[in-house]
Order: structure tokens, then C-alpha cells, then sequence
């Protein structure tokens, strides 16, 4: 019964199938390995992309070479099924029709340059680390380690915060109470800490003055402009600057009061 398993599986060259798969497995992995390698050393993102989705590209290449072999092996005629496919390339076609919406609309994404792996965008609400750009599916990967996966075809308008150096407002909040001298110290003593502590700076930090009058405060505005991809980090330091000079000061963080008088509030 072995014997005629085996004397089966020769007569079917199954042999030779197992051998085209194994040489695809082994030659997508060397061109994988010898791609990652270069990858490593190029710093500009743009080119790292098209690292990316040339080696998903050459991936499918291989998988379809595989299987024309394969079932040409099997004694199946490719060109003869192309050529009287009819109906059925149409029900085909329509199955694949996302995938091929998918695919140009990631070699779109690129030539287009709208975004490029280690970019930080916000696609269809979701913000985050761009992880990889393939042909069908883009991955993002937020602050909290959640990856989205997103389908090419679905990207419409993408939000990127990494193609230039980002300019942020900081509004420092300063309660009525304050009078304009003390105010204006404080302001200044802010600007001073982040020309000196706040790193990645392009510009120094800019005073646009008295930005509006609130409910509980008046608003000073700040523009500051950083380095890509540093605006968040940044942002942060400089609020914790506002709320030590404020406690140097002895100046609380406005908010709002709500004096109830007989049951309603006033």
C-alpha cells in the first residue's frame, strides 16, 4: 500500500510541487532578508515605504509564479483557462475588486507621498504611528499600543502631522484677580523656561498676547514651534512649566464657580 502511495505521489510529481513551493519559500526570504538589511540603513522614511511595498510586491510575484507552476505541474492549461474563463472572470473579477481598489489605492498613497511608515497621522479618527504600509492595508499603531489596521481603499483624507515642523499654541489661563504686572511676570518667566528647558525647538517661542476673555480667566496664547513629531512631548513639558511658576506665584489655575442661592443656581 506505500508503494502505491509513493508510486502515486511519483506519478503526480507531487515531488516537484513540494520543491517549487519550498525554492518560493526560500527565495522570498533571502530577497526578504537582503531588503530588511537595507532598510536598516536608509534614515529617509519616504524611501523606507517603497522598501516596504516593493517587497509586497515582489511577495505576490513569487506566490503567483509558484502556482502557475504548480498547476502546470498538475497538467492544468493557465493560458487555456484565461482564455475561456467568460462568465466566470466576471465573478472574479467583482470577488477581487476591493483587493485591486485596495492595491492602487496604496501605490496612489505613495507616489502621492501622503504619508510615510514612522509618520504620525490620523486616518478615519484614529491617530497614531504609521507601522506599515502594505498594498492592501495600512497599520497604525496609537499611544496605547492599539494597532488599526485600515483598508487602502477606505483612506479619503489623511491628517499628516509629521511632513513639516508642527506649531502649536499653548493658552495660559490667568484669573481675573491677577493684576497686569503680575500677570505679565509670570508670562515671562514662562518664555524664559521654554527658550531654556524645552527641547527640539525651530523657533523661539512666540507671546501672540491676550487671546480672550473667559468665563473665569483671560487667556494669554503662546506659539511654539518644534521639531517633527515633538509637539505632544513638548506640549506636556510646557504645561508643567505653566503649573510650577503658577505655584511660584501663588497663582491658582482658574476654574469655574457655581454659587447656589436658595435651591438655584446664580
Amino acid at each position: 500500500m506505500k508503494q502505491g502511495f509513493l508510486k502515486y505521489l511519483i506519478d503526480k510529481d507531487i515531488h516537484l510541487i513540494i520543491i517549487y513551493v519550498v525554492i518560493g519559500f526560500i527565495v522570498y526570504n533571502i530577497i526578504k532578508t537582503l531588503m530588511d538589511k537595507q532598510t536598516k540603513r536608509i534614515k529617509n522614511n519616504h524611501q523606507k515605504t517603497m522598501h516596504k511595498l516593493l517587497q509586497n510586491i515582489v511577495k505576490y510575484v513569487i506566490i503567483i509564479l509558484v502556482l502557475i507552476a504548480v498547476l502546470n505541474i498538475l497538467g492544468i492549461n493557465v493560458t487555456s483557462i484565461v482564455a475561456g474563463v467568460g462568465i466566470a472572470s466576471v465573478v472574479v473579477g467583482l470577488a477581487l475588486q476591493d483587493i485591486m481598489t485596495d492595491i492602487l489605492s496604496g501605490i496612489s498613497i505613495v507616489l502621492e507621498d501622503q504619508f510615510d511608515v514612522g509618520d504620525y497621522v490620523e486616518i478615519n479618527g484614529f491617530e497614531g504611528t504609521v507601522l506599515e504600509l502594505g498594498l492592501k492595508s495600512t497599520k497604525i499603531k496609537n499611544y496605547q499600543n492599539t494597532v488599526r489596521i485600515i483598508a487602502n481603499r477606505t483612506i479619503t483624507e489623511v491628517t499628516n502631522y509629521s511632513k513639516a515642523n508642527p506649531k502649536f499654541v499653548v493658552d495660559v489661563p490667568i484669573s481675573y484677580d491677577i493684576d497686569n504686572k503680575k500677570a505679565d511676570k509670570v508670562i515671562n518667566n514662562i518664555l524664559k523656561r521654554i527658550e531654556k528647558e524645552v527641547e527640539n525647538q525651530k523657533e523661539s517661542a512666540q507671546l501672540l498676547g491676550l487671546n480672550s476673555f473667559n468665563e473665569s480667566d483671560i487667556s494669554y496664547r503662546i506659539l511654539v514651534s518644534v521639531k517633527v513629531n515633538e509637539q505632544f512631548a513638548s506640549k506636556r513639558q510646557i504645561n508643567r512649566i505653566i503649573k510650577e511658576e503658577f505655584d511660584k506665584e501663588g497663582i491658582s489655575v482658574p476654574f469655574n464657580i457655581v454659587e447656589v442661592r436658595n435651591g438655584k443656581n446664580i
